[in-house]
Parts: structure tokens; C-alpha cells; sequence
């Protein structure tokens, strides 16, 4: 499936993002279950590659100066 967001919805998306990978981020280094640690941190992951991906897409949106 392809979404197509705007300009717009894209910073709020990679906003969003990174709010969010921040604080998983901290409930990682916080969580003592070894299990729930790995799961989180995959999750992370995850969370990380999307924001590469919206993050490749704004640059290729941006005029060029």
C-alpha cells in the first residue's frame, strides 16, 4: 500500500517519530525483563528504519537552492 501524505503531514509524521523513538528508547534502559528488553528494542528498530525512510522522503521534497 502507498500513502500519500503532504509536505506537512510528513514533518508531523517524522516528528512524531522521533518523539517516539526517544522515548522507547528510554523504557529500553529502564526495563529490567530481558525478554521485554529485546522486544522493545526490536521494536525500536522498526521504529527507526520508518524514520529513515520518511526522513529519505522529506530530503527528496525539499527545493534545491
Amino acid at each position: 500500500m502507498v500513502l500519500e501524505l503532504s509536505q506537512q503531514q510528513m514533518n508531523l509524521l517524522n516528528a512524531n517519530l522521533a518523539e517516539s523513538i526517544e522515548e522507547l528508547h528510554d523504557e529500553v534502559l529502564h526495563t529490567d525483563e530481558r525478554e521485554m528488553r529485546q522486544e522493545l528494542k526490536a521494536k525500536l528498530q522498526q521504529l527507526q528504519a520508518l524514520k529513515r525512510q520518511v526522513a529519505a522522503q522529506l530530503q527528496g521534497h525539499q527545493p534545491t537552492l
